[in-house]
């Protein structure tokens, strides 16, 4: 294990996007190149003297899971379509992961670009989809963490981190760091780390969905 870590902050989480300290605290954001670098014992320290909602995470870990995301402010919210272009991709108008576009694949709808199925031209004639060139999106592409996946052992515990004494005593939380809420469309239970208000519906088919 390499001798990196990010400080995560739970309180700016976008759709499942993890936030991060941004380097050299300017701010906070869910692109992870932006992320600020800690040693070990740099993050122990901003931890032991920290806020409840930050959180120290190795940096390999993040790394080796991050997924491709695209925000929808950075690129056209119409059809755009260049004379001479091969390669296209499509978005589903009003569906998003916090900012994050759902793009057309093989598969199902997704939000992860690596995934995203290029056609050779658009069907403009779908009134649903957005289309636009694959170096249009690639272009501004950044490295996101789904906040779903924070293992804390393996993150936290096992990087060499330890707890620190003023956040076991507070012990105020779950172990999860989730609250529990029952979707006002569907009824189904969703877990999320905002416990003031709903981020939506965690079944990608329900209306409530934010996906």
């Amino acid at each position: 294990m390499q001798n990196r870590f990010y400080m995560a902050c739970l309180r700016d989480t976008v759709g499942s996007n993890m936030a991060f300290h941004c380097y050299q605290g300017c701010g906070y954001a869910t692109d992870i190149s932006k992320a600020h670098i800690y040693t070990l014992e740099e993050a122990q320290k901003s931890w032991n003297l920290g806020r409840d909602i930050d959180l120290p995470v190795s940096a390999d870990v993040i790394d080796a899971a991050a997924v491709w995301h695209v925000d929808h402010q950075l690129i056209p919210g119409k059809n755009t379509i260049e004379t001479d272009c091969t390669g296209y991709v499509a978005f589903i108008k009003d569906k998003w992961n916090g900012n994050d576009v759902y793009w057309l694949s093989d598969l199902m709808p997704t939000d992860d670009f690596s995934k995203a199925k290029v056609f050779p031209e658009p069907d403009a004639t779908e009134s649903s989809l957005v289309w636009m060139p694959f170096t249009t999106a690639d272009a501004v592409k950044r490295r996101t963490f789904n906040i779903d996946q924070l293992n804390r052992r393996t993150m936290i515990q096992a990087a060499g981190l330890r707890v620190p004494d003023w956040l076991k005593r507070q012990n105020k939380r779950k172990s999860s760091g989730k609250a529990r809420w029952n979707c006002p469309h569907c009824g189904k239970i969703s877990w999320q780390y905002n416990p003031h208000d709903f981020d939506g519906c965690a079944d990608w088919t329900c209306e409530g969905s934010n996906r």
